[in-house]
C-alpha cells in the first residue's frame, strides 16, 4: 500500500510549495520519479498478482523451479502458474510506472512554466500600472485619453483573471502529482522547480534513428516483456511431455500456457513498435521545438528592444510618444513573452517524453 494511504502508515507531509533560498531544497524530478516507481497507486493491482503468485508457490511447496524434477503434475502446474504471474506482474508494473512517470514529468514542466508565467504577470502588471498613471494624467488634460485609461484598466483586470487561472491549474497539478507519487493528495509536497532554461538532460546523439534503437533496447517495459516471454517458455518446458493425469483441466492448462506465450511474443513486438514510434516522434519534436524556441527568443529580444526604444522616447517627452504607445508596445512584449514561454514549454515536454522512452527516468 502506498505510504499515506495505508491505515497503519504515518502520513507523508512534504510541503507542496516552491522552496525559498534559505530552505532545504525540495523534491527534484528524479527523486519524484523514483518515488513514483515504488508507490504509485496503480501498483496495487500488481501487488495483488504477486500475492496470487506467492500462494501458487506455497501450494507447489517449493521456492523455485530447480526442484521441478521432484514435483507431481499438480505441483508443476502451481509452480508454472506462479512463475507466469510473477512475470505478468512485472510487465504490468513497468507499464503502470511508465504511465505515472510520464504524466508526472509533464505536470512538473507545467508547474515550472506556470511559475514563470506568474512572474511575467507580476512584472507586466507593474509596468502597466505606470502606463495607467501616465494615461490618467493625460486624461486630466483631455478626455480624449479616457478610452485608453479604460482599456488599460481592462487589461489589468485580465491579468488578475490569468493569475487566478494559473493558481487553480497549479493546485490541480500538485494534487495530481501527489496522487501519482502515492502521497495523500491532502498532504504537503515541496518541489524543487528550476527555471525552464536550456534542457541538459539528454546529451549526445538524439537523432530519431538512434533514439528509436535505444528505446527498443532499454525503453520502459522492454526488460519485463522479455522476461515474460522467457518465463512462459520455461513454463511450457516445465509441463512439456508430462502426463497431467487425473484432471482434464490440468491437461488444458498446458495449452493455455502455450497460448499465453504466443500472446506475450506478440505483445513484445507491439511494445517495440510503440516505443520506436514514440521515440522518433519525441526526438523530432525536440528538434522542432528547439528551432521554435530559438525563433521565439529572437522575437522576444526584438520586442524588448522596441519597448526600450519607446520608453526612452516617452521619458524624453518626444513628440508623438506617450501612454498610448507604451500600452501598445507592452501588448506586443507580452505576446512575445507568451510565445517564447510556450516554445520552451514544448521543448521541455518533448525532452521529458524522450528521456523516459529511452529508458532514463
Amino acid at each position: 500500500m502506498p505510504a499515506g494511504f495505508a491505515s497503519n502508515d504515518p502520513p507523508v507531509f512534504v510541503r507542496c510549495a516552491y522552496p525559498e533560498e534559505n530552505e532545504a531544497p525540495g523534491l527534484d524530478a528524479r527523486s519524484l520519479l523514483n518515488l513514483i516507481s515504488s508507490q504509485t497507486p496503480a501498483l496495487e493491482s500488481v501487488r495483488a498478482l504477486e500475492g496470487e503468485a506467492a500462494l501458487r508457490r506455497y501450494k507447489a511447496s517449493v521456492s523455485g523451479a530447480g526442484w521441478f524434477k521432484h514435483l507431481s503434475s499438480e505441483e508443476r502446474l502451481w509452480l508454472a502458474g506462479a512463475m507466469a504471474q510473477d512475470a505478468q506482474a512485472a510487465v504490468k508494473a513497468a507499464d503502470a510506472i511508465y504511465k505515472a512517470q510520464a504524466e508526472a514529468s509533464e505536470l512538473l514542466v507545467d508547474l515550472r512554466a506556470s511559475r514563470e508565467a506568474m512572474k511575467h504577470i507580476d512584472e507586466s502588471e507593474a509596468r502597466l500600472k505606470k502606463v495607467l498613471q501616465r494615461a490618467e494624467n493625460a486624461r486630466k488634460a483631455s478626455e480624449a485619453a479616457a478610452p485608453l485609461v479604460e482599456a488599460i484598466k481592462a487589461d489589468l483586470a485580465g491579468r488578475e483573471t490569468a493569475r487566478a487561472k494559473l493558481a487553480a491549474q497549479e493546485a490541480s497539478a500538485r494534487a495530481r502529482i501527489k496522487y501519482l507519487a502515492g502521497i495523500d493528495p491532502a498532504g504537503d509536497l515541496q518541489l524543487d522547480l528550476p527555471a525552464l532554461d536550456q534542457p541538459k538532460w539528454i546529451n549526445g546523439d538524439i537523432s530519431p534513428v538512434s533514439c528509436a534503437e535505444q528505446a527498443s533496447s532499454v525503453g520502459p517495459g522492454i526488460a519485463a516483456s522479455d522476461s515474460l516471454v522467457a518465463t512462459l517458455r520455461d513454463c511450457v518446458g516445465l509441463l512439456e511431455g508430462k502426463a497431467l493425469v487425473g484432471s482434464k483441466a490440468q491437461s488444458e492448462k498446458k495449452v493455455d500456457f502455450q497460448g499465453a506465450l504466443k500472446q506475450a511474443i506478440a505483445g513484445r513486438r507491439e511494445l517495440d513498435a510503440k516505443l520506436r514510434l514514440g521515440a522518433v516522434e519525441a526526438a523530432e519534436s525536440v528538434t522542432a521545438s528547439t528551432r521554435q524556441a530559438a525563433a521565439a527568443a529572437k522575437l522576444l529580444m526584438l520586442a524588448q528592444a522596441a519597448t526600450k526604444m519607446i520608453d526612452d522616447r516617452v521619458e524624453m517627452n518626444a513628440p508623438g510618444f506617450g501612454a498610448k504607445e507604451l500600452f501598445e508596445t507592452e501588448g506586443a512584449l507580452e505576446l512575445a513573452r507568451t510565445e517564447e514561454l510556450k516554445a520552451r514549454l514544448a521543448r521541455h515536454k518533448a525532452h521529458a517524453r524522450l528521456w523516459l522512452l529511452v529508458g532514463q527516468p
